[in-house]
């Protein structure tokens, strides 16, 4: 009698990932700062706007650019996700969707390049390319999604995401203050400034793909070609998926609601500026605070989610997120210092509403419902897109309290459902459960305490 495990057994996937989990959680570490640190230099809240406008981009257009930014990510998931589902190894998928959004970045610092005498078609090709590159990011993110949950055992899985917040984090921070000594050197004037930063992006979005490339993709449960479902079937398959897991469900909504404290994002700093009267000095200590608080944070969230659950987590995260515009509005009384508060628990929670609810819904779906849970997440987070311009819309009928006031009470319903979410099925607690399982390959306690995550 035969008792060797088949190539797609889980037997096989737990003792590969558990082989090489000091292997791939470093790659994955190291992949994500390079990734982050490219991005940095192309920052699409910063840098990217201010390029738009240069080449002749009109207000309109450049609030456009959030819109297909947001739907590139969300769209994408589901046909992933079909794409994926039933597969055992998926990291070619992975590698081609990441290569397709990125080696076109490698001919933005080109056009940039001839921005001064064409910049309509420079305007156009950066446009094209960088909303290529959304498109087939969010591709590849439901692949990526799901390789992690096979290789980082649940009981480390928060921690991993905070070293890997961290080390992104810290190498952004890096990068944004690269980026402002090259724009402000006049050894580097426009538009060869542009054409540098574009370039760090396109090396630090490399960086990333030779990191994906070395990991070693444990195996999951292979499903055969003829039980596949064909577009529609799958996408059908999300109805009673969701209405079998409470929680998942509570996951999504509680992610769209407190998705809706970003009306108020951009408006922070117009509101200290107009209305408190602070100087562009003290603009640029408020963005201090704000990498403070995403670098401080992003350990601590992974901790506190391993620690306590995830349950927890989300609720931590969600009281964090309404506290932000609560602090806003306390700064009408004449303090303008509570703005570094504002914007420290603008930077804790950059990061950390993606890693815990990340952590959360991974642990919610089994693993043949893994890809479409991440992909049915994804596409549900697209009205998302229209948050910020409602808010722009609030603040210029009835002004930047009202906008604060929207997104305190938006995210208030969020909280309201984070801890109306439900526990992990089949446990007491998610820390119970992580303590006492050997499942997704993990190695014993002793020596996930010395794993090097």
């Amino acid at each position: 009698m035969n008792l060797t495990p088949s190539p797609g057994s889980p037997a096989v996937g737990q003792d590969i990932a558990a082989r090489h989990f000091r292997r791939n959680a470093a790659l994955l570490v190291a992949e994500a700062a390079s990734f982050m640190c490219g991005f940095a230099f192309f920052d699409s809240s910063t840098v990217y706007p201010v390029l738009l406008r240069k080449l002749g981009a009109s207000d309109a257009l450049i609030g456009m650019t959030r819109l297909v930014q947001v739907l590139g990510y969300t769209l994408p998931a589901l046909i992933a996700a079909h794409y994926i589902h039933g597969r055992a190894l998926h990291k070619g998928f992975m590698l081609t969707t990441c290569a397709i959004a990125r080696v076109g970045l490698f001919t933005i610092p080109l056009v940039v390049l001839v921005a001064d005498s064409r910049p309509s078609l420079a305007l156009a090709w950066v446009i094209s390319v960088t909303a290529l590159f959304w498109l087939m990011d969010g591709a590849c993110a439901v692949s990526w999604f799901d390789i992690v949950a096979k290789a980082i055992p649940v009981r480390v899985r928060g921690r991993f995401f905070g070293a890997m917040q961290l080390s992104a984090g810290l190498c952004a921070a890096g990068a944004g203050l690269v980026a402002a000594s090259v724009l402000n050197s006049p050894a580097w004037p426009y538009p060869l400034n542009f054409a540098i930063l574009g370039s760090f992006w396109f090396v630090g979005a490399m960086g990333s793909e030779l990191g994906l490339s070395m990991i070693v993709e444990p195996p999951g449960t292979a499903g055969g070609e003829e039980q596949r479902p064909t577009f529609t079937q799958y996408v059908r398959l999300a109805v009673p998926m969701l209405r079998g897991s409470p929680r998942l469900r509570m996951l999504i909504v509680t992610r769209i609601l407190l998705d809706g404290a970003g009306i108020a994002a951009p408006f922070y700093v117009l509101f200290a500026q107009r209305e408190l009267g602070v100087s562009l000095r003290m603009v640029g200590l408020y963005t201090v605070a704000q990498s403070i608080g995403r670098i401080a944070a992003g350990p601590l969230w992974g901790w506190f989610s391993d620690r306590f659950g995830t349950t927890v987590g989300v609720r931590g995260i969600a009281l964090t997120i309404a506290c932000t515009p609560i602090v806003a509005l306390l700064s009408l009384t004449g303090e303008p210092w509570l703005m570094f508060g504002v914007f420290a628990l603008l930077g804790a929670v950059m990061d950390g509403v993606w890693m815990v609810m990340s952590t959360a819904l991974l642990e919610a779906a089994n693993e043949s419902e893994r890809p479409l849970a991440v992909g049915v997440a994804s596409v549900c987070q697209t009205p998302s897109a229209m948050y910020g311009p409602i808010g722009g819309l609030i603040a210029a009928a009835l002004g930047y309290h009202a906008v604060f006031a929207a997104a305190a009470g938006v995210s208030a319903t969020g909280v309201v459902a984070a801890f109306a979410m439900p526990p992990v099925r089949g446990s007491r607690s998610a820390g119970e459960r992580e303590a006492s399982s050997p499942d997704d390959g993990a190695r014993s306690p002793s020596e996930e305490a010395n794993a090097p995550v």
